[in-house]
């Protein structure tokens, strides 16, 4: 993760490569300007979402002067806000700029000017597969599934219940949030599930839309299949989206389902027999 890191940092900053060290410079000194990379404890998030580890990142200006650190520093949030990792067999992550809580700054040992940039990046609690959708026991949950992959085709990736390490630039997660039953008459009665749909677009523009786009497909379907040699479905019942809600962690849309169902037919005693009694007048 460190090198892969460093390498997006130096192809970002050129002048940074082979000048990016972790927690502090060597001992006999480094070559200026130079940067100093160092992470923070994972902190629990979500089922879904895991850890999430801060990273931060210093950057020494030396006779550059903090003008270029500045513009370094712009370009670096710019560039690595949002931007998926990979490299070789490690496993893929996904960067987001937290900002910066510190100005212009200067070591109190050495007197040399820096500047301090946040970045995140989540770390799932338990690592699933490009194909874990396919092992998902759930109907409702891989019927919600299988009709969002045919509606955004080939182009998004679609995840059950938590993210991946990394999800891909355009992805939607399906979580289940919560279910109830209600009696619906003397021989029916309704299973209500609500479900959360997170999109992650290329940017906050294309993941407005895309959320936007499902709750208006979502509005217009009547049902939703689930079994078709069964006919069986389920059926919109609300949904709503935040277009202003952080996609990773709480996700846009808000969706409820509805199925109904017929109750099994309660066991009564049997009349074992009949006895008339002529009425006396």
């Amino acid at each position: 993760m460190r090198a892969a890191l460093k390498q997006a940092i130096a192809g970002i900053v050129p002048l940074l490569k082979d000048r990016l060290y972790d927690v502090q410079p060597p001992a006999d000194g480094a070559l200026e300007p130079f940067g100093i990379i160092s992470f923070g404890e994972e902190l629990w998030k979500s089922s879904w979402a895991g850890y999430r580890q801060m990273i931060r990142l210093k950057l020494y200006a030396g006779s550059s002067g903090m003008d270029q650190v500045d513009a370094w520093a712009e370009d670096l949030a710019e560039g690595l806000h949002r931007r998926r990792i990979a490299s070789g067999n490690e496993r893929p992550f996904r960067l987001y700029y937290f900002g910066s809580r510190e100005g212009e700054r200067a070591e109190a040992a050495s007197g040399q000017a820096y500047r301090s940039l946040r970045f995140g990046i989540y770390i799932p609690e338990a690592e699933m597969d490009g194909d874990a959708a396919a092992t998902v026991t759930d109907d409702w949950l891989n019927a919600l599934l299988s009709w969002t992959r045919a509606q955004l085709g080939d182009a998004w990736s679609v995840y059950p219940t938590a993210w991946p390490s990394g999800p891909t630039d355009t992805s939607v997660l399906w979580r289940m949030a919560g279910t109830e039953t209600k009696m619906a008459g003397a021989s029916l009665y309704e299973i209500r599930r609500r479900f959360v749909g997170h999109v992650i677009g290329r940017n906050a523009v294309s993941e407005q839309r895309t959320a936007a786009a499902l709750v208006e497909m979502l509005g217009s379907k009547v049902q939703l299949p689930m079994d078709t040699d069964a006919r069986k479905h389920m059926s919109v019942s609300e949904v709503s989206a935040d277009l202003q809600a952080d996609g990773f962690l709480d996700g846009q849309i808000q969706l409820t389902l509805v199925q109904r169902r017929v109750r099994p037919a309660e066991e009564a005693a049997l009349i074992r027999s009949v006895e008339l009694h002529p009425i006396l007048k």
